[in-house]
């Protein structure tokens, strides 16, 4: 299954220097490719192959899940970085793949090609797949171009998270110019069924992200999707939790074996606040991932 992760190579991390032009500045190529078997019971590594910037670390945790975390030991994402990973989920498997901590992106040059974020996950029936990253932090003058591709079976389960905070507040950081495109594919039997797709490209983006329709002045917004045979049923527990205790403006729907919440708040804490308060329900009780756990 990760026959492609194999051949993966680092390409050149300079562009030749013309007349003119600023001078190429080394950068970041990382791969990471994981599969995972079933064993007596528990999820256990069948494959890994890992290199350049990518590392992926295993907490020893008392459960049948394993857990997975990615480490960018560059820092952060800048202008030309790129990283490309494979996730493999063989039949009745159960992984958790989360992050060190929250990716940072910084500011590009401007003749810099975008940072670049390729995923591709497959899960076989009955396999568990929860990928729930930290927050993406975006500082002024970031350009980013994330891919997520995932294939499953109908009967398996994927669980995503993502969450943009645009400049980090407390230190009174502004976002005005910022170049996004942020997309989720994922098909099920083959068939496509979300095409979650999210452009953001202004040099006004606080102004943007200020009006009603786009932000209401949030900072941060979060996406959870659930991807699961049980999913619509967990609309009505969803709805509840949202109601009684969270610190931003959230709402959630539920179709097709599928349910989505949405929500902005006013900060990176306040939006992963609400998060932690309905992870539970959709993670069937599960602890949170260890480097949640503060």
């Amino acid at each position: 299954m990760l026959t492609a992760a194999r051949v993966m190579t680092a390409p050149s991390a300079t562009r030749p220097l013309t007349a003119g032009t600023e001078p190429g500045l080394q950068r970041a190529r990382g791969w990471f490719g994981l599969d995972v078997k079933q064993r007596d019971g528990r999820t256990v590594m069948a494959d890994l192959v890992q290199g350049g910037c990518c590392r992926l670390l295993f907490p020893r945790v008392e459960t049948p899940m394993l857990e997975a975390v990615t480490v960018n030991i560059s820092g952060g994402m800048a202008g030309g970085d790129r990283i490309e990973g494979r996730i493999g989920c063989r039949a009745g498997t159960q992984l958790l793949v989360t992050s060190q901590a929250a990716e940072r992106v910084y500011r590009a040059r401007a003749a810099d090609p975008p940072s670049e974020i390729d995923l591709t996950c497959r899960l076989e029936a009955g396999a568990c797949l929860d990928w729930l990253p930290h927050g993406t932090l975006f500082f002024d003058g970031s350009v980013m171009r994330r891919v997520m591709r995932v294939d499953m079976a109908a009967t398996a389960q994927f669980l995503y998270l993502e969450s943009r905070i645009f400049g980090r507040t407390g230190s009174g950081e502004i976002v005005e110019t910022l170049a996004l495109r942020d997309r989720l594919t994922i098909r099920r039997e083959g068939r496509l069924i979300l095409e979650d797709l999210l452009r953001l490209e202004s040099k006004t983006v606080s102004g943007l992200l200020a009006s009603k329709a786009a932000g209401d002045g949030a900072p941060a917004n979060a996406t959870l999707i659930l991807v699961s045979p049980r999913a619509e049923a967990l609309l009505t527990p969803v709805r509840e939790a949202l109601e009684a205790g969270y610190t931003g403006s959230f709402a959630a729907s539920a179709w097709n074996g599928m349910l989505v919440v949405r929500g902005i708040a006013s900060g990176g804490w306040a939006l992963e606040k609400t998060i932690r308060h309905i992870l539970p329900i959709l993670r069937g009780g599960r602890p949170m991932p260890a480097t949640w756990r503060s």
